[in-house]
């Protein structure tokens, strides 16, 4: 079976993530994973 996004039923999404994401929230981050 393959996804929509071309994935394997056992591949994780990308997943990206971002440190000091906003500026006055000590020890924030973002994370991103794929495209949602």
């Amino acid at each position: 079976m393959v996804r929509v996004d071309g994935r394997k039923p056992d591949e994780l999404r990308k997943v990206k993530i971002t440190r000091n994401f906003t500026k006055y929230a000590e020890g924030s981050v973002l994370i991103e994973a794929g495209d949602t």
